[in-house]
């Protein structure tokens, strides 16, 4: 039996990019090197999901038809699909969880 773990391609959907920008542009208003911490955080999250994607839970009030799962960093929700046919992990969302977020 093999110890190697199966690696995943991480794929930010645009939106999800749009989203990730957005949150470190607002904090950017308030201090910049928040805004670059944030914004390390987050990719290295983004990141840390070539190995076990599965590790995450099952999003729980998606209201769409795929299956999310999510990885929370600090107050932020990375919301992902995994594709096992082509080893992909898809990230299709990053929430601010104090804003009302209805996907």
């Amino acid at each position: 039996m093999s110890n190697e773990r199966k690696q995943y391609k991480v794929s930010i959907h645009d939106d999800a990019a749009q989203m990730l920008f957005s949150h470190v542009r607002f904090l950017s208003n308030v201090s910049i090197p928040a805004a670059r911490k944030l914004r390390a955080m987050l990719f290295e999250a983004c990141e840390s999901l070539e190995d076990m994607p599965h590790r995450c839970p099952i999003y729980p009030t998606c209201r769409t038809s795929n299956t999310y799962r999510q990885l929370i960093v600090g107050r932020y929700q990375v919301l992902f699909s995994i594709n096992e046919e082509n080893n992909t992990v898809n990230i299709r969302y990053i929430l601010d969880s104090r804003q009302d977020n209805d996907i």
